[in-house]
């Protein structure tokens, strides 16, 4: 009886909702062997999706030939990128190619090869107002910080270029469907303070951002100055982005995973992802609403598909709560217009949960991104 309850009830939250993009994360942990792609791009089939965000360059190294970053630890010879899309495309799967943006490293330990950005440009990193290299900060330090890792500064031109060339180098050499960008976004207000971002600030500006602090208290009209420069450095990595795509694979789409929160995502994370949309920089956002409060999980779709619900994918969680919780802010954005539903992950969707996935999101609709006809603006340096 408990069984038939639970399935009456998933049938009820997908009822009358259209899911055109029903996608998937996928982690690079998944991408190590031929025998674990099958498997998981098995998994995905299974569960009605038709797309996957494959993660293919997490920590600055490539998970398909790159001659910009420095190989992943994989076999030799293999090429996850395109063995994964060999096998999705048969199973009717998008495939989107996932980039870390400025995250570049998060491990407690350094990168192994002298030829990651960690050795090659430490002077490209974000630092605090104290001038401390994000580089130099320890697991701990960044757990207690809001810091997920060694994070590379968006005002600095070679590293908006740096970020545009991978991306660039993925779309132009492998079949994928779209360039999707995560950690596009400061960590939070405490970082962005390395002496290149102060420089250029104090040349376009006349002011310095740390009279933030030496000042009697905070100076409100100061520091709303220079959140408003850190948004337009992170927008300008994304034009950047944008502008290298048009030119060089016209028919890549290019998507962000971005806060659900759209003011927080602003204000705390210099990320203003409502105006990529209204301007069509972006073809679409994944939207992170991975909370596992379901009043909150509302909140977030109503507030996550207020503009451009079209072009809106809702994310959710799975892998910190039961999937029918995570079906309740699903649900919502659904029901308000959003284009579809990205779960994160596809590592940690059980074989057995499957099922429970498909009869949500059926089987309708497709994954239809009409690109934006708009020419967009020289990106400045």
């Amino acid at each position: 009886m408990f069984l038939l309850v639970l399935i009456m009830a998933e049938t009820v939250f997908a009822m009358d909702q259209v899911c055109d993009c029903r996608y998937f994360w996928m982690v690079r942990d998944a991408l190590e062997t031929p025998e674990s792609i099958d498997s998981i791009i098995n998994r995905a089939a299974e569960a009605g999706a038709n797309g996957i965000i494959v993660q293919v360059a997490g920590r600055a190294e490539a998970y398909y030939s790159s001659s910009i970053l420095p190989r992943a630890t994989f076999q030799d010879g293999f090429d996850p990128l395109a063995y994964t899309i060999s096998r999705a495309r048969p199973r009717g799967l998008e495939v989107h190619a996932w980039i870390n943006a400025l995250l570049v490293w998060s491990a407690p330990y350094p990168p192994g090869d002298s030829a990651h950005v960690w050795y090659s440009h430490p002077e490209w990193f974000m630092t605090d107002k104290f001038n401390r290299s994000t580089r130099e900060y320890t697991r701990d330090e960044c757990d207690r910080s809001g810091l997920v890792g060694a994070t590379l500064s968006p005002a600095i031109t070679e590293v908006r270029e740096f970020i545009a060339d991978v991306a660039a180098e993925i779309a132009v050499n492998y079949n994928v469907d779209g360039i999707h960008l995560d950690y596009i976004r400061y960590p939070n207000p405490s970082f962005g303070f390395e002496s290149q971002s102060i420089g250029v600030y104090f040349l376009e500006t006349g002011l310095d951002p740390m009279d933030i602090f030496r000042r009697q208290g905070e100076n409100s009209e100061l520091a709303e100055l220079w959140s408003q420069w850190k948004i337009s450095q992170v927008t300008r990595t994304v034009e950047t982005v944008r502008s290298v795509l048009r030119s060089e694979a016209p028919g890549v789409l290019l998507s962000c995973a971005v806060m659900a929160d759209p003011h927080e995502a602003r204000s705390h994370y210099s990320c203003d992802w409502r105006s990529w949309l209204e301007s069509g920089l972006v073809d679409f956002v994944c939207t992170m609403a991975y909370t596992t409060n379901t009043v909150k999980a509302k909140e977030l779709a109503v507030l996550g598909t207020a503009v451009c619900p079209e072009r809106v994918i809702h994310g959710i969680g799975i892998y910190n709560q039961p999937m029918a919780n995570a079906f309740v802010g699903a649900d919502e954005a659904l029901a308000r217009g959003g284009k579809g539903i990205c779960v994160f992950s596809l590592n940690s969707l059980s074989s057995d949960s499957t099922w429970m996935l498909r009869n949500f999101w059926g089987q309708t609709g497709s994954t239809d991104h009409p690109l934006d006809s708009a020419v967009f603006h020289r990106v400045s340096n």
